[in-house]
């Protein structure tokens, strides 16, 4: 579906007055479930790509002493940093760092490295580059003009079959106000659909799990 479609499908399902829901406002509303459904994929840990064409990570030529970064893929969780000296073809990873508390700091390869939401810092560098992978890629999301677009865009981040989420939302919010009557369909067809959604990116979740063995003594360490 583009975003034509979405966007018409809505006051459609939800049976309201197109004029008293504004395509600016529907399309608000879209970007916000958007959003909402990409970042749930991330953080149920999918190994699975939202796409197969987002960009993720971005590299940085780092020089010796302190170095700052300011980061094109913003306000999007930190997955690893690889580290490749002057003159080699290697990437090594540098290890987050045990030492500090906060997930975004990585200690190895002589240099230490620490991201926030819009730079990366580096201490004690080294004549080199950094390569920062990121969860996911950025976002672009919906506006206005994509509605009369000759060839509007489409939400390419879910796969198609999840489409129907980025209208069904809204539906149900709306009908919920003025179509007692559509509430109960609506809610089903978003629950099943983001059901699927779920089972399909936890299949390939990353899980980080601790055992626990006990000794010849029956104690647990």
């Amino acid at each position: 579906m583009n975003i034509t479609q979405i966007v018409d499908k809505i006051v459609k399902e939800a049976d309201v007055n197109p004029a008293e829901y504004l395509v600016a406002d529907r399309i608000d509303d879209i970007n916000e479930k958007y959003l909402e459904t990409i970042e749930l994929a991330v953080q149920i840990a999918s190994t699975e790509p939202i796409s197969g064409d987002e960009i993720v990570s971005e590299e940085f030529t780092v020089a010796l002493g302190s170095n700052e970064f300011l980061r094109t893929i913003k306000n999007i969780f930190l997955f690893r940093v690889d580290f490749k000296a002057e003159g080699s073809n290697l990437w090594t990873r540098v290890e987050r760092d045990q030492s500090r508390k906060i997930g975004r700091s990585f200690c190895g390869c002589g240099i230490r490295v620490f991201v926030d939401e819009k730079r990366v810092f580096v201490e004690e560098g080294k004549v080199g580059t950094i390569r920062v992978t990121y969860a996911r890629g950025d976002i672009t999301t919906f506006v206005l003009s994509d509605y009369d677009a000759y060839d509007p865009p489409s939400p390419d981040w879910l796969p198609e079959v999840f489409h129907p989420i980025l209208w069904l939302a809204p539906a149900l919010a709306q009908a919920e106000y003025y179509k007692k009557d559509r509430v109960q369909y609506l809610r089903d067809r978003l629950a099943r659909l983001e059901t699927l959604f779920y089972n399909h990116y936890s299949r390939n979740a990353i899980q980080n799990s601790r055992f626990e063995t006990g000794n010849e003594n029956g104690n647990y360490r």
